[in-house]
């Protein structure tokens, strides 16, 4: 909204798990899929295969770090595959026998995984309702504890560093590093994982540039 006034800025930084959610939601769907659908012999081996990828999928986000270069190169291979089955139909044949592998699992399995993710992505919001950083009143605050801790740091002249390595966790979250340097700290402070990180990026730096002019301001 133009002209509106940003006196305040919070950051707070996920753990990794946030990353799992497409397979809290897979879960979901499976266990939606095998409560209500009918039990056909074929279709609960396929919902447990493509939940099962899901979930390997959701491991590899957050064992590896999938940078513009390695995400370009994957892209390619999976053209490049698509190609050459689609100009070689054994390759293709190939392939599907490697994934036609049926899994079967029932809708309490599903359940539980679904509830299991659920309870813990919770318990990661929570906690992040306690421990967050905040920019205001020309100082950098980190809040932590259930008993309200506060550490302090001078929020002018701050060097800010948004870093986005990883295209997944950036596409699943909109997720990515800040470093903070405040004024006359040897250590930088790093927060990873946080959430929608242009956006806080942005209303960090008109917040601190706001508080750049009025300490001109009030030096003159």
């Amino acid at each position: 909204m133009a002209g509106k006034t940003i006196d305040r800025v919070v950051i707070r930084p996920l753990s990794s798990v946030i990353y799992f959610y497409p397979s809290m939601l897979a879960a979901v769907i499976a266990g939606l899929v095998m409560t209500w659908s009918p039990a056909t012999p074929a279709e609960p081996g396929i919902t447990g295969l493509l939940f099962t990828l899901t979930f390997f999928f959701n491991l590899a986000v957050v064992a590896f770090d999938f940078t513009r270069l390695a995400s370009v190169v994957i892209v390619m291979a999976m053209v490049i595959v698509g190609l050459l089955s689609a100009l070689y139909p054994q390759i293709w044949g190939a392939i599907q026998s490697v994934l036609d592998q049926p899994m079967f699992m029932n809708a309490t399995f599903y359940w539980f995984w679904a509830a299991g993710f659920a309870v813990i992505l919770l318990a990661v919001l929570v906690k992040a309702r306690f421990d967050y950083w905040e920019i205001r009143n020309n100082e950098l605050l980190h809040h932590h504890g259930f008993l309200g801790d506060v550490e302090r740091w001078p929020a002018p002249e701050m060097r800010i560093t948004k870093e986005i390595k990883d295209v997944m966790e950036y596409a699943l979250c909109r997720a990515g590093r800040l470093v903070l340097m405040p004024a006359r700290e040897s250590r930088a402070i790093v927060l990873d994982n946080v959430p929608f990180i242009s956006r806080v990026e942005a209303k960090m730096q008109t917040l601190l540039n706001t508080l750049k002019v009025d300490d001109v301001d009030k030096a003159a």
